[in-house]
């Protein structure tokens, strides 16, 4: 094989496109549906499993959902770089697929439920084992699926096609089409029947992908084979490294429960990663402020140096003052010390590479590049707590049904969605034969968009007619993007032509207020809850959704634009990579603060009310200012960001 994979011209027949997109471009869509159905399916339940099957306390639940969420966003990383250099996108797909069955498999195993003698809890240990092994197949298989299916989407069109964007586009929908039907299904199945139905679910959705895959791979057009031919044995050693990479992982996922750090340990790494900032901040300024000719040595930088390095101390010193740093000591688990180990490794990286390896417009842009990856952070770390704080919040305070005189509760009502999520894949799977045996018949076209309409009408169905739960109920966020994303790029078109698009530091500022916004609500709810003893009502949550989606679409594909065309050529990859790192970061961070409200009922007592909503209420209020205070400062810095940019919109 003489010509790589990335340079075979994507070639398109009459035959091989439907609906004026190439038939691949539908196949990675509902194979990146079903990924997603199972894995939000299962992240839906996953707190709730933890605190009401096993009955893990708040704070070890939370420690458990963000460690997991920090490596399924670490690890797309590798998988994507042996996909490039090695396997292919083709097989580390297949590959991570069935990592991902055989995680969800185990998921539908719960073992025997945990009971409470005498204030002792005995979990049945051997089903908690199965449950960490199968986390670590769910994080590896989402690390060799996940970045090689969005990679396989860009190739299938040719250099310069004005198809692509509209394609990513529609890769995007399906995306949140497995996120929006993932809730409902195995969130309603897993509390209302038992959560080995819901986990099944997931598993089952996954499995389909996989097969849809697989069927549809003549569709690919070559273009997700390997790089260089193969041997047999450097395959199979990919492949063993892979599942060796299980044990640790799985280690891990129990370690963060049952290991405590020291408080000397936190504190240095605490001190360190501080001071690294300062660091990063530094190399910023001496982007900013050096001129294009000759570099000066390091030393003359001193008294700067020396002034970022105060400013770290002064921060260190506020933490220690006001009980940050012993909120940290308290509740920060090995994850949180590990990821803080990787920023470390990426920040010395950068400060070397961008004072030693760029020139001065090339570290500027690098330099703006950073901060809005730092906002993001930030923004997914408020995000995150859509599956933690609010999941329990909802559990306990708030109600679930959007309008109450139209469920159900009677008999055992399933949901259609399962039918419809069946129906669509389906759909094309025979829409596209029958197209390849007659070109120009619009049946199959009619057929394909009957079937989308049902899956829709099967999605309100559900939504207005099946009893909610806390875990069903985030279905509310993937729900919103859908509606969003087409307004959005409206809003945006027409900025744009009257000169008026906002920029991308001001886009991301604007994503933190929405962010910081939408706990306004969910104040305001655990007010109410508080103050009557009664459940909140459920549309503070839809408006707290809102308000947060709002800030995704503005801040999301900002940032991953700017990676794109900020990064220095030569690093776009590893700065892809950090941003992807920075959304792992943010997901131990958003377990740290839902801590904040972690509420211990002992056995054989209720909850009360009033402590739990203000807790909340706390959390919640300080999540609010974190977000709405970042934004200022954005908002603030933005004109300097786009200075710092030079050009790039």
């Amino acid at each position: 094989m003489s010509t790589t994979a990335t340079a075979r011209p994507a070639a398109t027949t009459a035959s091989d496109d439907f609906l004026g997109h190439p038939k691949g471009v539908y196949v990675c869509f509902f194979t990146e549906m079903w990924e997603r159905f199972s894995f939000y399916g299962m992240k839906a339940l996953l707190l709730l499993y933890l605190l009401q099957h096993h009955k893990f306390g708040d704070r070890a639940g939370l420690d458990v959902l963000g460690a997991y969420g920090g490596l399924v966003y670490c690890v797309p990383v590798i998988g994507g770089l042996l996909a490039d250099r090695f396997l292919g996108m083709r097989k580390a797909v297949i590959f991570g697929g069935l990592l991902l069955v055989a995680g969800h498999a185990g998921m539908a195993f719960e073992g025997t439920a945990a009971t409470t003698i005498n204030g002792v809890v005995t979990r049945d240990e051997g089903a908690l084992r199965i449950f960490y092994l199968s986390l670590s197949l769910i994080i590896m298989g989402v690390g060799f699926l996940k970045p090689n299916v969005s990679t396989i989407v860009g190739r299938l069109y040719p250099e310069n096609d004005p198809r692509r964007d509209s394609g990513f586009s529609l890769f995007v929908a399906g995306i949140n089409l497995g996120a929006l039907f993932a809730s409902i299904v195995c969130g309603y199945l897993g509390q209302r029947y038992g959560w080995k139905y819901g986990f099944g679910a997931a598993g089952i959705g996954m499995l389909l992908g996989l097969v849809q895959f697989l069927w549809g791979r003549r569709y690919l057009r070559d273009v997700a084979e390997p790089p260089a031919p193969l041997s047999r044995s450097r395959e199979w050693t990919i492949y063993g490294l892979a599942l060796l990479g299980l044990l640790p992982v799985g280690w891990l996922m129990d370690a963060v429960t049952s290991i405590q750090l020291g408080p000397t340990t936190i504190r240095w790494t605490y001190c360190i990663v501080v001071m690294a900032l300062a660091g990063i901040v530094w190399t910023m300024w001496y982007g900013w402020r050096r001129g294009e000719g000759a570099r000066l040595p390091l030393s003359r930088h001193a008294p700067s140096l020396l002034g970022f390095a105060a400013l770290g101390v002064l921060v260190i010193w506020l933490s220690q003052r006001y009980g940050v740093l012993d909120f940290f000591v308290e509740e920060a688990t090995l994850a949180l010390v590990l990821m803080s180990v990787v920023f470390l490794a990426v920040g010395f990286w950068y400060v070397g590479f961008v004072t030693r390896g760029c020139s001065k417009v090339e570290a500027q842009r690098m330099g703006a590049m950073m901060v809005l990856i730092f906002a993001a952070l930030v923004f997914y770390t408020l995000y995150e707590q859509t599956y933690g704080s609010w999941v329990t919040f909802n559990d306990r305070l708030m109600g679930k049904d959007l309008i109450p005189s139209l469920v159900v509760r009677e008999g055992t009502p399933w949901p259609w969605s399962i039918v419809a999520l069946l129906m669509a894949p389906m759909a094309f799977m025979v829409a596209s034969t029958l197209s390849e045996r007659n070109p120009a018949s619009s049946a199959p076209k009619a057929f394909f968009l009957i079937a989308v309409a049902a899956m829709l009408v099967a999605l309100l169905h559900d939504a207005l007619v099946l009893p909610q739960s806390a875990g069903s109920l985030t279905y509310l966020g993937a729900l919103f993007i859908v509606l969003l994303a087409p307004l959005f790029a409206v809003i945006w078109a027409w900025l744009d032509k009257r000169g008026l698009d906002p920029s991308k530091p001001t886009k991301s500022a604007m994503g933190l207020l929405f962010g910081g916004l939408s706990f306004l609500p969910l104040v305001f709810a655990a007010q109410q809850a508080g103050a009557t003893g009664e459940m909140a009502s459920v549309w503070w949550l839809v408006l707290a959704y809102l308000l947060l989606e709002l800030g995704e679409m503005c801040l999301y594909p900002v940032g991953l634009s700017a990676v794109t065309q900020l990064s220095v050529p030569r690093v776009v990859s590893l700065m892809m990579g950090t941003w992807f790192l920075a959304t792992a970061f943010s997901e131990t961070l958003a377990a740290l603060f839902g801590k904040l409200a972690a509420i211990e009922v002992p056995e054989g007592e209720t909850m009360n009310i009033a402590e739990a909503a203000a807790k909340y209420a706390d959390l919640f209020t300080l999540l609010m200012w974190l977000g709405v205070g970042c934004a200022v400062v954005a908002f603030l810095v933005s004109p300097l960001l786009r200075r710092m940019m030079h050009g790039v919109k």
